[in-house]
């Protein structure tokens, strides 16, 4: 969790159904109902109260030895909710997508990279800053979770890039 004040708390938690915390943000951003399998992360705000702010979700496939990235979305109706300090220190971090991703990478161990396949330049730039590398292939982009030769990055992109659009 990251501590933005003695009332308020910022964290990435993973949950097994996404559907009852993020579903709407989800649906709204990309007019498709939220995955049905794992890996679903939550940006969530916690106050004293427990009343919990559902600010951003990603959502992640294990395909062979990688993750498959996508369908990442910030509530900026919720992120409105906070107050204007919080949200000034949350984007001097970063910002929600950027302390999301950047969180979800870290917990994703067993694996040898995470994909990402990106056409939003906004987007891109915070995939960029979080330590994802372009590929040869548009779009796809790649953060190594684990030391490998040239000859296993290059099989394991192309691997990934069969895949298609994801």
């Amino acid at each position: 969790m990251i501590e933005l004040s003695e009332n308020i708390r910022i964290g990435l938690i993973e949950v097994a159904d996404a559907e009852p915390i993020a579903g709407k943000l989800f649906e709204k951003s990309f007019k498709a109902p939220i995955p049905d399998f794992p890996k679903h992360f939550v940006l969530v705000a916690i106050d004293n109260n427990k009343k919990q702010l559902t600010l951003g979700y990603v959502h992640f496939t294990k395909h062979q030895n990688m993750y498959l990235g996508g369908g990442m979305c910030v509530n900026t109706t919720a992120l409105r909710q906070l107050p204007k300090a919080l949200r000034k220190q949350l984007n001097q971090q970063g910002g929600v997508a950027y302390t999301m991703l950047s969180e979800a990478v870290k917990q994703l161990d067993d694996c040898d990279a995470v994909f990402g396949y990106v056409g939003h330049k906004g987007a891109y730039k915070i995939d960029l800053a979080v330590g994802f590398e372009q590929t040869q292939y548009q779009h796809l982009i790649v953060y190594w979770k684990q030391p490998l030769s040239f000859s296993e990055q290059e099989k394991i992109i192309k691997e990934a890039n069969k895949v298609g659009p994801f």
